[in-house]
């Protein structure tokens, strides 16, 4: 018992003198102010609220997502291959995959994946 309490405290000390040494040894300024506020998806945040979206940085964060969500869906159909009947799997296979082309061929109709100037 009094070895754990030895360890716990050994750690928590050098845990404490690695912060105080990085926080010394860190450059960071406090003059520079706007390198601390959040920028997230292009947006400078001293610009008002109200400004336009950019539809195309929308689509392909929508794209993405979607073929995120594909890539877990195929995942168990990987690992289900040898519990499973071959016929069975083979029908959800073609049927996921086939759903995921109809996708892609639409997305590709509408011209989705193109950047318009």
């Amino acid at each position: 018992m009094f070895i754990m309490i030895i360890c716990a405290l050994t750690c928590l000390i050098v845990t404490f003198m690695l912060v105080m040494i990085s926080i010394v040894i860190s450059k960071k300024s406090k003059n520079f102010r706007d390198k601390l506020i959040p920028f997230e998806c292009g947006f400078n945040f001293f610009n008002p609220a109200r400004m336009p979206f950019s539809m195309q940085f929308f689509l392909i964060a929508i794209i993405f997502i979607i073929f995120d969500v594909e890539i877990i869906l195929m995942v168990p159909l990987i690992t289900t291959i040898f519990k499973s009947s071959i016929f069975k799997w083979t029908t959800t296979s073609i049927i996921f995959l086939v759903i995921l082309m109809l996708g892609i061929i639409l997305e590709w109709k509408e011209k989705t994946f193109e950047w318009k100037k």
